[in-house]
């Protein structure tokens, strides 16, 4: 299957779907990427309250 075909697919796609594959995509990027591993890693370790963000302003943000 050709990319083109590819992207016409996707168009019939419904958008929980299209959600899924941006996710399955994005995973399968950063699953090769040393440095964002490294990178999130050390986000996830961090103990320090100052750069935590609270639950409502993350939902906040992600709607924008």
């Amino acid at each position: 299957m050709s990319l083109d075909q590819l992207k016409s697919q996707v168009t019939h796609l419904a958008p929980q779907e299209q959600r899924e594959l941006i996710a399955y995509m994005h995973s399968l990027q950063t699953e090769r990427d040393d440095g964002f591993k490294r990178q999130l890693a050390q986000k996830i370790d961090d103990s320090d309250p100052v750069h935590w963000v609270e639950l409502n302003q993350l939902r906040q943000r992600l709607s924008e």
